[in-house]
Formats: structure tokens, C-alpha cells, sequence
């Protein structure tokens, strides 16, 4: 029995919060493992170990530490919540850069107010853990009114600063969905993770601690006195500015501090997405013949839109169908059953229907994308001089001897000069005129920098996108129906697979063509990635596989004519 759409949206979504939920709830615990860890460290004694470990049980106990435990989780909950948004986004292409930038502008706001927010509160609990001179706001003198702890306020500004730059840094951009090609356990990956993460943080730090006492210089410089009028008048412990600072900069224990809370928020936030990347990315088996428990279909996962990270799983585990060699409960032999009644290949048919339908949407786009772009033109190869040398690099040098020219007034004898006066007459009348004509035309916003950029689309974004984002799915589809297909010659007793060959042989000549006539067109070489060239591959190696296989039977294969001229290299090994 088919799932409605309602039922379909409520499985895939229950699919992406228990991910989400595991990857918060690590994300939390993992607060109070640096917290323990930077405890020991500070308060560590060796002349006196159980009053070492009797206090620092005795610190995170506390009803204080707890409070600010549970601001610090509370921002890591709404960092995570965040952080799950772009997966959970459909995918849009936006034609133009200020639709892109308008559409991430909130997520991206709410992104760094919780990276700050975590860097602030994290500061503020492990100072906690300080002496009375590095952990309190204010100090208290008798008969005097408070005076403001510009230590404290040194390393609260430092955590702010540390969770501010792990964004603008490293974490800008959303998470980046990639699946590894070796499948490890959590434990180790986050192991592995760990080890190369925390002494990276270690080293980082030190130029980051580095950069903060410039940008301590400038803030206490701007808004000390304003710190201490917003917090009620409180007393400055010095006046002057630059000895407060020299102070401040000259005193190690405090610059040891700052330097271990950089490395622990370093290390926290990086290894809070490695968290979310290993959740998200974990394998997610999907069914494949219709039963009677409501589970989530492997075709219905496939053609799933709503959310890119239950397609992106869909597409990995087909993946694991056709490559493992020995799969779990046998599930590629589910692909090839018949139903009972009716004997029909139900299962493979609309697996096969949303993979192949996939296939030539992408393909169609694509083609689309590069339509009226201009083919190479190869530059035409000059002898001058007993060498060889192409036009391109002739006109780059005219070009620059002619900015040379014009920059220090050097004329070419080419040039005819003017003599007469009545000439230069005419010739400043003219260019008064072209003056008067430029001034009252209307402005040209393209002369305005950016313009092109932010309000226009380029000829190419749309190829970019497409390869950027929908290739690397596309390309593990190529590769998971070809292997299908070649192990049905010894795996499907009923032959359900050779009936649909000559549909996705098509599908994956068309791809072929517009991939490389994609390869053909006038286009910014360094702008392709990997992307392109695992697509082009993942065709031609489809097709070498395809053809490999059933050459024996390719006449029977009812193909198109036009077809089956075309994969005549591949059955030969010529093609280029």
C-alpha cells in the first residue's frame, strides 16, 4: 500500500530531526567535557591532588557553574537549530547574487549572534574557575564604590571575539553535506577528528590571541569609559588609558588564560560540525518493496525534494546497493521481485522511472544553462621573429604598451598631431560638447562597481550551480544503475532490468553530449570543479560498463539506431 504525502513528509522529516537531535544533544554534552578539561588544567596541584579533585568537583557542582551551564546549552541548542536550517531548505537557484544574499541573510545573521553568544558564555563559565581577581565584574573595597574588573572583562571580550571569528573564518557558509567513501563508526571518526583538531586549535590560537590584543586596544581605547557608564557608574582602576593597557598586555597569567579559552572555543566550535556532519551523513537504509509498516521508499526518498538531505541519503544508499558485495538481508534482490499477484517488476520499474527521470531533468537544465554560449575559438599561431607565438599574447602586450602610453603621455608616430589652431579650436569645442552631453546623460548603473555582480546574472551561474549541486548526485546515480544493471546478468532470474536498458543507455548518451558540449563552450576554465570531470567520467565509465556487459547481446537490446551508432566506440575502446 503507497504512502500518502502527508505520511511520506512525516517519515522523512521524523528521518532528519532524530539526526538533528543526536547531533544537538552531542553538541551539549560536549560543553561539559572541555569544561571539565580546562578545570583540571587551571586548578591543577600536584602537591595536593585530592584537595585538587575534591575543589574542582566541588566548582562544577555549584549552582552558579549550572546556571551559566545551561545559558551556555541554550545558545548550543539554538546554534544547532541554525545550523540544521539550510538542510532542511529546499534548494533554490537564484539568478541574481542579491536574491542569494537576501535569502541567507537571516540564517546567516542568527549564525553569528549564536557563535557569539557561545564564545560570551563559554568565557563566562571558565572563569568561573579563576582566581577572584580573573572571575568577578566588579571589585570591592570598604568605604569605597566598586571599581570594574577590566581582567574579567578582557577575557569575556576575548570569548566574544573567538566565537565571531570561528564564523567569519571557518563557518560562514552552511554545512556541507559530504559523504565519506570509506564508512568508519562514529566513535572513530570523531576520534580522529578530535586528534587533528585540538592541537590545530592550540597553534591558531597563539595568532588569534595575537589579533585580539590589537582589537582589545582599539575597544578599550573606544568604549571603556562607556562600559563602565553602562554598568552603573562604577570606578575605573586606572585612568589612564595606556597604562591600564600595558597592564593588561604585559600580564602572563591572564594572556595563558586567553590563550586556553581561544584554544577550547576553537576546538568546541569546529568540533561541534564535525558532530553534525557525522550524524548527518550516517547511512540511512530506506525500504524497497511496498509492505504493510508505513517505512519511507527508497524511490520516494529519491525523488524528494523538500528536503536535499533525505534525497542526498537516497542517493547513498542506492549507491551501497549496487556496489556491496554482500548486502545485509539481500537487498538488491528485492529490486528484482515480482509482485505476488500479478508477477510485475513493480519495485525496479519506479526505481528505475525516478532514477532515469532524474538523469534527463539534469541533463535538460544543463543544457539549458549553456545554450547561447560561444564555442572556443583555438588562437591563431603567428611566426614573427623565427618564433611562434599565438594573437592572444600579441594583443595582452598591445594592450599594455598602449596603458603604458597613456599613462605617461608617450604619443605614437602613428598619430597624426594638430597643427593648426582653428583645429584645436574644434577640438576642445568638441570634447566641451562630449563633457556637457556626458553631465546631463542619464547615469549608467553598470558603471557603478558591483552592480554587475550584485543585480545581474551571469551567462554561466546556472552551469555552476548545476554542476556544484546537483552533479555529485547525478554522478552516483550513473555509477549505482550501471552496476545494477551489469549484476542482473547474474542476479535477476526474471530479467526485469534488460527491459529498461535501452532507456537508461539513452539517458546516458544525452548526458554525454551536453557534457561535452558543456566542454565545447567559451567558458571560465577555473571556475569547474572536481565536479564536472567525476560527471564526465562517471558517463563515459556508465557506458564502458553498459556496453561491456551485454555486447554479446546488444542487437537484442531493441535500441535506437541513432544509439546504437553512437556507443560503437565504447564497444570497439575508441572513444575519445
Amino acid at each position: 500500500m503507497e504512502l500518502s504525502v502527508e505520511t511520506k513528509d512525516l517519515a522523512f522529516r521524523r528521518v532528519c530531526t532524530d539526526r538533528f537531535m543526536s547531533a544537538i544533544v552531542y553538541s551539549v554534552g560536549l560543553q561539559y567535557f572541555f569544561m571539565t578539561i580546562f578545570l583540571l588544567f587551571v586548578n591543577f596541584n600536584i602537591l595536593h591532588p585530592i584537595s585538587w579533585i575534591a575543589g574542582s568537583i566541588r566548582l562544577m557542582l555549584s549552582f552558579y557553574t549550572w546556571f551559566i551551564a545551561i545559558c551556555l546549552a541554550a545558545a548550543v541548542v539554538v546554534h544547532g537549530v541554525v545550523l540544521t536550517k539550510p538542510c532542511l531548505r529546499e534548494e533554490r537557484y537564484h539568478p541574481k547574487q542579491i536574491g542569494r544574499l537576501y535569502s541567507n541573510i537571516l540564517q546567516r545573521s542568527m549564525s553569528l549572534a549564536s557563535s557569539g553568544a557561545i564564545g560570551c558564555l563559554t568565557a563566562w563559565l571558565y572563569t568561573r574557575f579563576l582566581r577572584d581577581d580573573y572571575r568577578q565584574l566588579f571589585l570591592t573595597a570598604e568605604d569605597q564604590p566598586p571599581v570594574l574588573n577590566e581582567r574579567f572583562l578582557y577575557l569575556v571580550v576575548c570569548g566574544l571575539f573567538s566565537g565571531c571569528y570561528c564564523f567569519f573564518k571557518a563557518h560562514a557558509n552552511p554545512i556541507a553535506i559530504e559523504f565519506r567513501i570509506v564508512l568508519l563508526r562514529k566513535v572513530v571518526q570523531f576520534r580522529n577528528s578530535f586528534r587533528r583538531i585540538f592541537p590545530e586549535s592550540l597553534k591558531r590560537s597563539i595568532a588569534i590571541s595575537l589579533m585580539f590584543i590589537s582589537f582589545y586596544f582599539i575597544f578599550s581605547l573606544l568604549c571603556r569609559h562607556k562600559v563602565a557608564a553602562l554598568l552603573g557608574n562604577v570606578r575605573l582602576q586606572e585612568e589612564s588609558f595606556i597604562y591600564n593597557f600595558y597592564n593588561i598586555a604585559t600580564d602572563g597569567r591572564l594572556l595563558l588564560y586567553s590563550w586556553l579559552l581561544i584554544s577550547m572555543i576553537l576546538s568546541n566550535m569546529n568540533l561541534m560540525h564535525v558532530l553534525f556532519r557525522i550524524f548527518l551523513t550516517e547511512p540511512c537504509e530506506f525500504g524497497i518493496a511496498e509492505q504493510v509498516a508505513k517505512e519511507p521508499l527508497l524511490a520516494d526518498a529519491l525523488a524528494y525534494k523538500k528536503i536535499p538531505l533525505v534525497e542526498k541519503l537516497a542517493v547513498e544508499d542506492l549507491f551501497s546497493i549496487a556496489d556491496s558485495e554482500n548486502i545485509p538481508g539481500n537487498r538488491r534482490q528485492h529490486l528484482y521481485q515480482l509482485t505476488n499477484p500479478g508477477g510485475h517488476p513493480k519495485n525496479w520499474r519506479k526505481l528505475c522511472d525516478v532514477c532515469v527521470q532524474l538523469i534527463r531533468t539534469f541533463t535538460h537544465d544543463l543544457d539549458l544553462s549553456i545554450d547561447g554560449l560561444e564555442h572556443k575559438q583555438p588562437p591563431p599561431i603567428e611566426i614573427i621573429g623565427g618564433t611562434l607565438r599565438s594573437t592572444s599574447s600579441m594583443d595582452k602586450e598591445r594592450f599594455l604598451r598602449r596603458q603604458y602610453n597613456q599613462t605617461f603621455g608617450v604619443r605614437s608616430l602613428s598619430t597624426p598631431s594638430f597643427t593648426k589652431s582653428s583645429d584645436n579650436l574644434s577640438l576642445s569645442g568638441a570634447s566641451s560638447e562630449k563633457k556637457l552631453t556626458f553631465a546631463i546623460s542619464p547615469l549608467d548603473l553598470h558603471r557603478i562597481p558591483g552592480y554587475a555582480y550584485l543585480f545581474e546574472e551571469n551567462n554561466t551561474a546556472k552551469s555552476y550551480y548545476l554542476l556544484a549541486v546537483q552533479s555529485p548526485s547525478i554522478t552516483k546515480l550513473i555509477y549505482s544503475l550501471a552496476a545494477i544493471a551489469c549484476r542482473s546478468l547474474h542476479e535477476d532470474m526474471y530479467g526485469v532490468v534488460q527491459n529498461d536498458l535501452p532507456g537508461i543507455i539513452q539517458s546516458f548518451l544525452e548526458l554525454k553530449k551536453v557534457v561535452d558540449k558543456f566542454g565545447s563552450k567559451n567558458i571560465d576554465v577555473r571556475k569547474i570543479d572536481r565536479n564536472y570531470f567525476a560527471l564526465k567520467a562517471a558517463v563515459k565509465k556508465g557506458l564502458y560498463r553498459l556496453c561491456a556487459a551485454f555486447e554479446p547481446y546488444i542487437n537484442d537490446l531493441l535500441l535506437d539506431p541513432k544509439d546504437l551508432d553512437a556507443l560503437q566506440p565504447f564497444l570497439s575502446l575508441h572513444e575519445i
